[in-house]
């Protein structure tokens, strides 16, 4: 992973920042703000000193205007029209609407359709395991896949909805880190491919990391071939849509070796991929820039 260019140092100006959010007042400030943006529906509101005085429960201007300066520069840009929320302001807001800073709610292990690409059993279980989304094959003790799950994303659903949503959002990730972009935080991704010696075979990942905020995502090399458009078209001209099923159920084209991958050398790396469905094959070629070219 490349590291960042400011060596995610801690200084002056972040211990400042992250402290001025300690306080009710300044936090009743910026919520305010965003508030009346959703009222008025309107973007990049501003509001005057005495509205915002007005708009939240402090005793006296002076104190107020103690709490509003801590604000500004991180968190509320101060213009002639007045106080706005910046983007950092904005994404705090929304932390403290979301609850990121609750813990995730626990629920009861769930049945979801699919492949183990360990042992091929049709035994795969969702369930949340240290504040994380986890789907194991419950035959072979296998995870097939981790992802991040917020609070925010546990309220008013279901165990069932839960897991769909998870579904979801992963493919929307992996379509954001295939163009480099990440999904938290919208930085660059460096992705590599990883192996994964098994028994007697060797299944191949990506690894994508985020250089800003160090986030990593794990997705199957073959699901890059699922995700290029002539990929996509071939499973839709056999009636399979992969988008909407969750990615752990495409390792059932692993397991049942519908997509399988030959990787000719790993440094530089080059595969080929070959998706067989109703008896006709596709065939794609992956290089070291990991692009997909389809072949035949």
């Amino acid at each position: 992973m490349t590291p960042r260019d400011d060596g995610a140092r801690i200084d002056e100006d972040v211990i400042d920042a992250i402290g001025a959010l300690g306080n009710r007042t300044r936090l009743e400030i910026l919520l305010a703000l965003a508030e009346a943006e959703r009222d008025r529906q309107e973007q990049w509101l501003r509001m005057s000193f005495t509205e915002l005085y007005d708009a939240v429960d402090v005793s006296s201007t002076s104190q107020f205007s103690y709490h509003l300066d801590r604000l500004v520069g991180p968190f509320l840009a101060e213009t002639d029209g007045g106080y706005r929320l910046t983007y950092g302001g904005d994404k705090i807001v929304r932390t403290l609407l979301a609850g990121f800073y609750e813990n995730t709610r626990r629920f009861d292990d769930t049945d979801v359709d699919g492949v183990c690409v360990f042992c091929g059993s049709e035994s795969l279980v969702a369930t949340v395991d240290r504040e994380r989304f986890v789907v194991r094959c419950d035959a072979c003790e296998s995870r097939l896949l981790t992802d991040l799950l917020p609070r925010s994303q546990t309220r008013h659903r279901s165990a069932e909805e839960v897991v769909d949503s998870v579904g979801a959002r992963i493919w929307g990730s992996v379509t954001l880190i295939r163009d480099g972009v990440c999904p938290e935080c919208y930085g660059v991704v460096e992705t590599t491919v990883e192996s994964h010696p098994r028994d007697d075979r060797t299944l191949y990942s990506l690894e994508s990391t985020c250089r800003e905020c160090w986030l990593a995502i794990h997705v199957p090399l073959e699901a890059i071939v699922a995700h290029h458009p002539a990929g996509t078209a071939f499973f839709r001209e056999h009636d399979v849509f992969v988008f909407e099923r969750p990615l752990w159920e495409f390792f059932e084209c692993i397991a049942a070796e519908t997509v399988t991958i030959d990787v000719a050398t790993v440094d530089p790396f080059s595969a080929a991929v070959e998706i067989t469905l109703d008896g006709e094959t596709r065939r794609f070629e992956i290089d070291d820039e990991l692009t997909v070219t389809p072949v035949s």
